[in-house]
């Protein structure tokens, strides 16, 4: 018969032999450079729905690669000073994954290479005796609605002179509206007789009470510090992504662009549509208005999908045609329509990737282990859209007063 004083001593050299092993493992993944951003980026958040850990980093593979580093806000980029120097004209990102942009370098990123650009004197003509300086308030997923939020929260603190507003036309529109998105942590702006209000009902769902509980946080703890628990987690994503099929169509015979309902290239006909339509506008011009009662200057720029911007206009006629349109440019154009009314200046990335002798027929999208052509910009696709950025930039500054420490 087994003594108590045995058993003890045989669990007690059992739990000191895995301690070590999980040591020993730690340490190994270490050494060998594994760990996993997604594992861990996605920590609740009360006002924006969800934002990264601060001063985190770890490597992003599943499309492109990169090691992603956070700052003390939590946002993919550097610490800058909370007061603007006098000498410094800011710029302040917005946006969704397009710029947050895990799936390249920091330093291939549109907005890093617009701001080594714009100092390097992109500007031609400059006579400001100013150096540009690029804040990133974007992150993977965020919805218009959260982009404004983290205005609100977050950019505006920093008195930037631009606030660029970066707008993929593939989501941006249905993560407008609850009905037409999944996401149960993204807050939602509502329209009311006082304007648009935060729809707070994220922070009552299953999922955001079963993530900030006790054990939710200690899970967060747990993959933000243990490479073995990201490892774990990278395993059952890589799993789950196999598995995945194109969203659902509108029609069953229509092309595909994974990822993009097909509704967002028609004049809207439901009212879930026209609300999604309504409700970006309506973000739109009160990002519009804040900004420009804060001093900044804002700016939209529109990102458009894959299937519109591809280089074989072949291609994008017949999708256009299986989709029974003239053309893919319907939401371009109705954001064109909104920005004119608003005076909202636009850098309209697909009309100039898509205009004749613009550009050569090199892929802008898609990275390893994605579709060439669809998915996320690749390197030259970051490239391009810096050029056209800092040009941007570059006219806001020559018809404005910006700079103004004064402010």
């Amino acid at each position: 018969m087994v003594s108590l004083r045995s058993l003890f001593r045989s669990l007690a050299l059992l739990t000191v032999a895995t301690v070590v092993a999980l040591l020993l493992g730690e340490a190994g993944l270490g050494l060998a450079g594994q760990s996993y951003y997604w594992a861990f980026a996605k920590r609740p958040d009360p006002v924006l729905g969800w934002r990264p850990p601060p001063d985190r980093s770890a490597w992003q593979r599943f499309e492109g690669e990169a090691l992603v580093r956070t700052n003390a806000l939590g946002f993919r980029d550097r610490n800058h000073r909370l007061s603007k120097p006098e000498d410094v004209l800011r710029i302040a990102v917005l946006g969704d994954s397009f710029t947050e942009a895990v799936q390249v370098p920091v330093e291939q990123t549109w907005w890093r290479q617009m701001e080594a650009s714009l100092n390097r004197g992109a500007c031609a003509g400059d006579t400001i005796d100013k150096s540009f300086e690029v804040l990133n308030f974007a992150v993977s997923g965020y919805s218009p609605a959260q982009s404004l939020l983290a205005w609100r929260t977050f950019a505006k603190q920093f008195s930037p002179d631009v606030a660029i507003l970066a707008f993929f036309i593939g989501n941006d529109l249905t993560e407008s509206i609850r009905t037409l998105d999944q996401e149960p942590l993204r807050p939602y702006l509502v329209p009311t007789e006082e304007g648009l209000v935060v729809d707070t009902e994220f922070r009552h769902s299953p999922e955001y009470a079963a993530a900030t509980g006790v054990a939710g946080r200690a899970r967060q703890w747990l993959v933000e510090h243990s490479r073995i628990a990201q490892l774990v987690l990278q395993a059952r994503d890589a799993l789950r992504i196999r598995k995945i099929t194109p969203a659902s169509r509108s029609r069953q015979d229509e092309p595909q662009e994974l990822g993009v309902d097909n509704d967002v290239y028609r004049q809207p006909t439901t009212p879930a549509w026209r609300a999604a339509w309504d409700r970006t506008e309506a973000i739109l011009a009160d990002l519009t208005a804040e900004a420009r009662a804060s001093g900044t200057e804002p700016a939209l720029m529109i990102i458009g999908t894959g299937a519109q911007v591809h280089p074989n206009v072949r291609g994008r006629e017949q999708f256009a045609a299986a989709l029974g349109l003239d053309d893919l440019g319907y939401p371009v154009r109705r954001l064109l329509d909104v920005a004119t009314r608003h005076q909202l200046p636009v850098l309209n990335l697909p009309a100039r990737w898509t205009a004749p002798g613009q550009r050569s027929d090199q892929l802008l999208y898609g990275l390893p282990g994605g579709r060439p052509g669809f998915g996320h910009w690749n390197q030259q696709g970051h490239a391009e859209a810096a050029k056209a950025a800092a040009g941007l930039v570059c006219r806001l500054q020559a018809a404005l007063p910006l700079g103004d420490s004064g402010r």
